[in-house]
C-alpha cells in the first residue's frame, strides 16, 4: 500500500541535513529498490538521515502525518520490511 504525505514535505526537506524524496523525485525508485525484485514497495517519503535530529525530525513527520515508519539499515530482509524486536 502506497501511503501520502500531501503537504510538509518541503518543510521536511528544508529541516533536515539529510536528503528527503517523494515520489516525483529524481533518484526515488533507486532509493526505493531492494535486492529483493518480488517487493516492490512505493514510501510516501524516503527520508535519508544523516543525525540524531534528522531522525527525530522525520519521526515526528510520520506522526504528524499519519504515516507508518520503515526503517531501512543494512537492508538485510528478505521481504523489505524492517526487523521485529522480537526476532
Amino acid at each position: 500500500m502506497t501511503q501520502l504525505a500531501d503537504s510538509g514535505i518541503g518543510d521536511l526537506r528544508q529541516s533536515m541535513s539529510g536528503p528527503v524524496l517523494g515520489p516525483d523525485d529524481s533518484g526515488y525508485d533507486d532509493a526505493r529498490r531492494l535486492w529483493n525484485a518480488a517487493i516492490d514497495r512505493r514510501p510516501a517519503v524516503i527520508a535519508r538521515c544523516q543525525s540524531a535530529a534528522d531522525v527525530s525530525r522525520a519521526v515526528r513527520f510520520a506522526r504528524d502525518h499519519g504515516l507508518e515508519i520503515a526503517v531501512r539499515g543494512g537492508a538485510h530482509n528478505p521481504s523489505g520490511s524492517p526487523r521485529s524486536t522480537t526476532d
